[in-house]
């Protein structure tokens, strides 16, 4: 998911998946709450020319447009994208790349982000499946166990050198990522260990960009392309495997998980062509590379009406 390199004006282009459509809400004036909770998000490909002055960054609110306006492409063959409007400067992290990611004045600051639903902490991913609080025998639900307010964390996101937060997280699945996709995309998120908040946006890699091993754990995403099982066993190691361009001899990528753990998570024949997003350490296995030793936490499949977005 890397966006252009380039910096400047055309830094945002491509990288604004979708617009904030409101009608009647005005910049700087309006209450943002209202527009994200309300605003309806369009992708380029649904933009309508009657939605002209009423689309807005999904990060900043700024005034979007969207160019060229009623094609999909221009001469040169470039396709339609959004930016942001030129005469409006504004601290957004898909209008400029900052160096060390969003950093926050104060404690407060931060702790208001998080109400807002703009800043989340990942203290952790679970590493084991949550035990229902429910009657056995009723199906396991995965909303009343997951992703509840976790323990206090202390990140490293102040603006000043060496400055830290106490700041609870609120989110311990992969699973919780992919819920509302669309709107956490566009939100800044401290990983475990990280020392800067990002946009998911960028914290995302696809491993078709991947050529090595991972000191540490990364956020990851491919396609299914296939499913192989070397053993018959609900413990045996199910392979994973995404789409992958073959490079510094590697071969292939998986993402290796019992196969007891893969069909919990619809890790199987059935969701050949869906994406799934992990969380781990990337490894060589064999001739190819992997992640394995994956929690119940670390790993979900996208919903397939944010494909797009990943596409």
């Amino acid at each position: 998911m890397a966006g252009s390199k380039k910096i400047g004006a055309d830094w945002d282009r491509n990288r604004i998946k979708h617009a904030l459509h409101l009608p009647g809400w005005i910049f700087k004036v309006s209450n943002e709450s209202v527009l994200r909770r309300t605003g309806k998000p369009v992708l380029v490909s649904e933009y309508q020319k009657e939605m002209k002055g009423g689309i807005f960054c999904p990060e900043c609110t700024c005034p979007l447009f969207r160019s060229p306006v009623e094609v999909e492409a221009n001469r040169n063959g470039r396709n339609a994208y959004y930016a942001h409007r030129r005469n409006i400067k504004t601290e957004c992290g898909l209008r400029t790349k900052p160096a060390e990611g969003k950093k926050y004045l104060t404690e407060e600051e931060a702790s208001q982000a998080i109400v807002d639903g703009k800043l989340v902490i990942v203290k952790g991913f679970l590493k084991e499946k949550p035990v229902s609080p429910e009657k056995e025998a009723k199906e396991y639900d995965q909303t009343a166990v997951e992703d509840e307010q976790g323990e206090i964390s202390e990140v490293a996101i102040g603006r000043h050198r060496g400055e830290r937060f106490n700041l609870p997280s609120t989110l311990t699945t992969v699973r919780g990522l992919c819920t509302n996709f669309d709107q956490n995309l566009y939100r800044y998120y401290v990983f475990p260990e990280q020392q800067h908040a990002q946009l998911l946006f960028d914290a995302l890699r696809n491993v078709n960009t991947l050529d090595s091993v991972t000191d540490s754990p990364i956020l990851g995403y491919g396609r299914l392309v296939s499913i192989w099982e070397p053993g018959k066993y609900p413990q045996s190691i199910r392979f994973v495997k995404l789409a992958f361009r073959a490079k510094n001899g590697y071969g292939d990528f998986s993402i290796m998980i019992s196969q007891r753990e893969a069909d919990l998570h619809d890790l199987n024949t059935q969701s050949i062509g869906r994406f799934a997003i992990f969380y781990g350490k990337i490894s060589v296995n064999g001739g190819g590379l992997s992640v394995k030793n994956i929690g119940w936490g670390e790993v979900a499949l996208l919903p397939t009406k944010y494909d797009e977005y990943l596409s």
